[in-house]
């Protein structure tokens, strides 16, 4: 596992309306099968991700405490192990994890941002511009755009399993009280000012084992790869205030998409057998 690339704890359920994405339950079962753990770990876990996790986010963030505690219904969105490879890993642009999580969110302000973000996909895999185009203009056009606001705020709760600095790839956050930063219209989030912002401004999350950081959706982080000899080891779990659902819309471009590739793989299919007849 210390030399692992990032991963989700187990794979999604193919089907949107698997019991695993509304029961508590029902994911503890398919996240014990995943990982194959013992009863015991097991327990601890279904504590730190229901109870301790969301009720240490609720504190920092002053919502609502999960479990009764005010008016709260914090959900288990995304959960991953992430691993940073001694002398390697991704170098990740600044984003915000508004404009990749939440495109297909039903409640989002602007609805004619349901459309996925153009080079989201590819900033989620490595951090990298496409092919052919510079990573100033590539910035330019990703930050430019407001935030996808949705209806229900979420937080990521990033803990250290590992020590985390600067040379292992740590986070490098934006803080939304930077003189020298354009905030977004609505919000108090910063955004990046130019190549040197990082150095200039950026905080880097240096935490031990067992510490944890708290940031909301619309915060611009970084993180570059790790120049050290040990794993960078890390649990990541976002909570939102709420459930999140798919839009109608994002719903029907999905089925659309899936239609059109499953005709493709067909058509293909029917050229190989009769090219080989």
């Amino acid at each position: 596992a210390a030399a692992a690339s990032d991963s989700t704890i187990c794979e999604p359920p193919a089907s949107l309306y698997h019991p695993a994405r509304q029961s508590t339950d029902a994911y503890l079962r398919l996240r014990a099968q995943s990982t194959n753990i013992g009863s015991e770990q097991a327990s601890r876990i279904a504590r730190a991700l229901f109870s301790t996790l969301p009720s240490c986010a609720a504190e920092a963030s002053g919502w609502s405490e999960p479990n009764g505690g005010g008016d709260g219904d914090w959900r288990l969105m995304h959960e991953a192990y992430i691993v940073k490879p001694p002398h390697g890993g991704s170098h990740y642009l600044w984003h915000r994890d508004c404009d990749r999580h939440l495109w297909c969110a039903e409640g989002v302000d602007n609805t004619a941002a349901l459309d996925q973000p153009p080079g989201l996909a590819h900033v989620a895999r490595d951090g990298a511009p496409p092919e052919g185009e510079s990573a100033e203009l590539y910035a330019a056009e990703l930050y430019a755009r407001p935030p996808l606001r949705a209806a229900v705020p979420y937080l990521t709760v990033w803990t250290a399993l590992s020590r985390t600095s600067r040379q292992n790839g740590t986070l490098v956050l934006l803080p939304a009280q930077t003189a020298s930063h354009a905030a977004d219209s609505g919000g108090g989030a910063a955004r990046p000012c130019g190549a040197a912002c990082e150095e200039a401004h950026g905080v880097a999350v240096e935490l031990q084992p067992g510490d944890a950081c708290i940031f909301s959706s619309d915060v611009f982080h970084t993180s570059r790869p790790n120049r050290s000899g040990r794993p960078r080891q890390v649990h990541c779990a976002q909570y939102s205030l709420g459930p999140l659902r798919w839009s109608r819309r994002a719903l029907e471009r999905r089925e659309r998409l899936a239609a059109a590739a499953s005709a493709a793989a067909a058509v293909n299919a029917s050229h190989t057998a009769s090219a080989a007849a």
